[in-house]
């Protein structure tokens, strides 16, 4: 029996130590694997211990002539704690402005233009973090100078259309020989589509927007401006009554504003729309628009003389065929020529008829001589000495072709010319300015069969 308590010992003692070895061996590999864990978490969570740098900045350091209208930027090294890129840890000197975190790079947009000719410091302050918390080592700054008032550079955009808060679309804007400008452009004011301008002074910028159509409750669109050479100028567009399509005009004073609109579309009872509207050097004007009879699209047009107003309206093309889109120009002697499209009951042709200061209109004439296709889109400038270029699209053979042809003060309207000889693809959209000394150049847009590309041809 003792013999059994004593082997009954011993099994509960040689028990005992391997639970206890067991325990030791559980604990130390526990400990071990705890250790483990303990360096991955310290290689995930806190092993990147490098400060982020700034790896480059635009402006780029001791950058010159840079434009006031310029975006600061600066690109980190590593992705950034988006929380810590703030207006007080990207700072400008001097400068009131937001900032923005896209990526990895900050960007400080100043709330006004910078001063032209200055030097302005940027800097990242230490308060910038990286993902894992590490600060800038040091603060970074860099400087860059702005460019004098000589050299041009876009500014701020701003928003003019200020006392409407409806959608707004087709703006046109002019300038008068001050350097002043009127924007104008169509805007809804959740019932009706309204005319509004905008002007913009010199010396203090924009102005507040003014409704300028006050005399129908209509749709209004298309508007068009021009100024004479005393800073007055004259807005068109057209508007509907309830019935039809009107034009309407009003005129800015230098010094007293916007008028009342007027109808200046007085002979006829149908629809019209796409007024233009030019100046000649006197401060008269002529408008012209296309307006329907009824049967055929008409051009019409109406002269305002300065000092006495608006006159009667005139139907300036007799041809059969329905016309439209007229475009005007003035030479400098209060001249004029409007030329437009207009169907012959096969094709569309280029029209012309010239205003004749003193006499009036005379007699439209067929412009595009040398070709039998449909054509498109005229458009019409005057140099310095009364002669003129009109320009246009149209079909020749297979393709849209340039057209071109030159009206010789004293003497009249040439042959119409091809001016586009270097491509095969369709031609559209010519546009035409002069220089001071006669010379011109046309622009017009052209497929190679890829794409469409910019094409120009000078005249001299």
């Amino acid at each position: 029996m003792k013999q059994k308590r004593k082997y009954s010992r011993y099994l509960y003692t040689l028990l005992f130590l391997i639970l206890a070895a067991a325990v030791v061996t559980v604990t130390g590999s526990c400990g071990s694997g705890g250790g483990d864990g303990g360096g991955t978490s310290g290689s995930s969570g806190g092993g990147d211990a490098t400060p982020p740098t700034v790896s480059s900045t635009s402006p780029a350091l001791n950058a010159a002539n840079v434009a006031i209208n310029t975006a600061i930027t600066a690109t980190f090294s590593e992705a950034m704690d988006a929380s810590t890129i703030t207006t007080a840890t990207f700072t400008v000197g001097g400068v009131t402005g937001t900032v923005t975190y896209t990526g990895t790079t900050a960007t400080f947009t100043p709330t006004t233009s910078l001063a032209y000719s200055t030097t302005y410091t940027a800097t990242i302050t230490t308060g910038a973090k990286d993902l894992a918390g590490n600060a800038m080592a040091a603060n970074y700054s860099w400087s860059f100078t702005t460019a004098s008032a000589s050299v041009k550079a876009w500014k701020t955009a701003a928003l003019i259309e200020t006392d409407n808060a409806g959608t707004a679309l087709a703006p046109q804007i002019a300038f008068d020989s001050s350097g002043n400008a009127i924007a104008v452009w169509t805007q809804s004011d959740g019932t009706r589509n309204n005319i509004y301008a905008n002007r913009y002074v010199s010396a203090t910028g924009w102005g507040a927007a003014a409704l300028i159509e006050t005399d129908n409750a209509g749709d209004a669109y298309n508007p068009q401006i021009a100024f004479d050479s005393s800073g007055n100028a004259i807005a068109v567009w057209y508007q509907y009554d309830g019935t039809r399509n009107n034009i309407y005009a009003n005129r800015y004073a230098t010094g007293t504003g916007w008028g009342a609109a007027a109808l200046i579309e007085t002979d006829n009872a149908e629809t019209a729309w796409a007024p233009q509207i030019a100046f000649d050097s006197s401060g008269n004007a002529i408008a012209v628009w296309t307006q329907s009879d009824g049967t055929r699209n008409n051009v019409w047009a109406n002269r305002y003389a300065s000092g006495t107003g608006w006159g009667a309206a005139a139907l300036i093309e007799t041809n059969a065929g329905s016309a439209s889109i007229p475009q005007i120009a003035f030479d400098s002697s209060g001249n004029a020529i409007a030329v437009w499209t207009q169907y012959d009951g096969t094709r569309y042709n280029i029209y012309a008829n010239r205003y004749a200061s003193g006499t009036g209109w005379g007699a439209a004439a067929l412009i595009e001589t040398d070709n039998a296709g449909s054509a498109s889109s005229p458009q019409i400038a005057f140099d310095s000495s009364g002669n003129a270029i009109a320009v246009w699209s149209q079909l020749v053979g297979t393709r849209d072709n340039i057209l071109a042809n030159r009206y010789v003060s004293g003497t009249g309207w040439g042959a119409a010319a091809l001016i586009e000889t270097d491509n095969a693809g369709d031609a559209w959209s010519p546009q035409i300015a002069f220089d001071s000394s006669g010379n011109a150049i046309a622009v017009w847009y052209q497929s190679d069969g890829t794409r469409n590309n910019i094409w120009a041809n000078r005249f001299e």
